[in-house]
């Protein structure tokens, strides 16, 4: 203040004007404080996850303490957007496909995700890395960059090892993760399951497999995809489906409906059930829709698209020119977009059909990627 005297002075004694300062005068009721619970709570509910990790949950003790609560997270999930996480061997940085309010957004992430991307649960990645002993496993918040590792699969001379999974248990509000194996004491070899609960079990426990059919237990050797409370195992020309249940750990097999076991089929998780896509010629596909719960399946809907195929030979010869010819195209299921939108990749390129099953519109979106070893997961953007 010039020409007059202050009536503030700074905290510890510091003469810096960035120092917290201590007024003497009066001090005014609005401050962070004396917002309403409930306002304070939809502000943060709205704010990138980023925000809430470096700089939100650290302004104040009610702050933190809000978005630690379970009603903020569930809330976080609810208004989360669930999509597609594509990831490129070439590229450390995902591309995320979402739909929202009807419109299909495309976005390329800001943070790195290194190896391929196996299964995802939330927001939160299950990432592996193999030492001499074992396999270590760990799950991953790409948003805030925070990793937990869990308890060592210890590697045995009479096992090795295929392919995990992380899943939310709804009822105990716990993260669980599944580790598939095989043991090699006797020829066939005899595939199992173990699961532990994360942040909780120090050691893994084994699923009990008995009940399974020597070819449903075969099945377990597949990358399994996760749906809310589920973990299932397919195989692309088997006809069984093997479901594991979160909550209780029992472990039940499936039969597809009958008619579809010689035909091309493909299995893919909306993220709140299993779907499976069963290819009628090379552009028309049956949707069937499985009830995790019970094993039963629905048909969700029939895709057509021979009629449209001249639109798809005038898009990749615009797009892809002389080097790719379009019979040579192979088009292929590859997830969903809120059960609304198919997603379709004309495999080798980096191009991906959008269909909507509602309208029947189709689009065409050309991925920002150096590579056309692709992947697809199930994903959602949280905290």
């Amino acid at each position: 203040m010039v020409g007059g005297k202050s009536n503030c002075e700074y905290v510890n004694g510091s003469n810096r004007p960035y120092y917290h300062r201590r007024c003497k005068g009066k001090i005014s009721s609005t401050n962070i404080d004396s917002l309403p619970d409930e306002l304070v709570f939809d502000i943060l509910l709205h704010l990138p996850s980023e925000d809430i990790h470096r700089g939100a949950r650290l302004v104040c003790k009610k702050w933190y303490n809000t978005v630690r609560t379970r009603n903020f997270r569930c809330a976080r999930l609810r208004n989360s957007s669930i999509g597609l996480l594509i990831h490129s061997s070439g590229d450390e940085r995902p591309i995320f496909l979402t739909l929202e309010k009807g419109r299909v957004e495309i976005s390329k992430l800001s943070y790195k995700i290194p190896g391929r991307v196996w299964t995802s649960c939330n927001g939160l990645i299950l990432d592996y890395e193999v030492m001499k002993d074992g396999i270590y496993l760990f799950t991953l918040n790409p948003a805030t960059k925070r990793c937990f590792d869990l308890p060592p699969f210890i590697s045995r001379s009479d096992s090795s090892y295929d392919y995990s999974g992380i899943a939310y248990a709804a009822a105990s509000m716990e993260y669980k993760v599944a580790q598939t194996f095989s043991s090699r004491l006797r020829y066939p070899f005899v595939r199992g399951c173990a699961i532990l609960t994360v942040g909780v079990d120090k050691f893994w426990r084994r699923v009990d497999t008995e009940n399974l059919s020597p070819t449903g237990r075969e099945i377990l050797r597949g990358v399994p995809l996760t749906t809310e409370g589920y973990f299932h195992w397919t195989h692309r020309e088997g006809t069984r489906v093997l479901t594991l249940n979160v909550d209780t750990e029992i472990i039940t097999e499936t039969l597809v409906p009958n008619g579809y076991g010689e035909r091309t089929k493909y299995y893919l998780s909306t993220g709140r059930s299993l779907t499976l896509l069963i290819a009628c010629s090379e552009f028309s596909w049956d949707v069937l829709k499985m009830k995790s719960e019970t094993g039963e399946w629905t048909e969700l809907t029939k895709v057509g698209l021979k009629a449209r195929k001249c639109e798809f030979e005038q898009f990749f010869r615009e797009c892809c020119g002389p080097l790719v010819q379009p019979s040579s195209l192979v088009i292929k299921p590859v997830g969903w977009l809120d059960e609304e939108v198919l997603v379709l990749n004309a495999f080798p390129t980096l191009v991906c059909v959008l269909y909507k099953v509602r309208t029947q519109e189709i689009d065409f979106v050309e991925l920002d990627f150096d590579d056309d070893d692709l992947n697809f997961q199930v994903h959602r953007i949280r905290m």
